[in-house]
């Protein structure tokens, strides 16, 4: 038979369980704030700052305004951006195309779109 109290108290393993789930997910939000400054920092030694600004527009959206539209999808955006980083894209913002980056490694453009992201944080 089963208690009232068995079925309201956790068991130890429930508790280890939810605890580990809650520290995953607060380190992969560390890492990325960790990576911020990292991909900030990319992001104008890869000319980035050719096309794009965090606040005012110039020949592509700002970082806020991709951050803002990606906020919901934040955890696939990361690798979409940093494909479209590295190999262009085109019609998502208007009708001047991303051109590619060749300047930027794949792994180099996940860490400028994690820091992109995180303007919305």
């Amino acid at each position: 038979m089963i208690s009232l109290t068995s079925v309201i108290r956790p068991s130890g393993r429930l508790v280890a369980a939810c605890l580990l789930i809650v520290c995953m997910s607060l380190g992969a939000t560390l890492t990325a704030r960790a990576q911020a400054p990292e991909g900030e920092a990319l992001a104008g030694d890869k000319r980035c700052g050719a096309c794009h600004h965090v606040e005012n527009v110039l020949l592509g959206p700002t970082y806020r305004a991709i951050a803002a539209r990606h906020t919901q999808e934040r955890s696939v955006m990361a690798d979409v951006l940093a494909q479209k980083i590295v190999h262009g894209g085109a019609g998502n913002w208007g009708v001047v195309p991303m051109v590619p980056n060749e300047h930027v490694s794949l792994d180099e453009a996940r860490m400028i779109a994690q820091w992109i992201l995180s303007l919305n944080d």
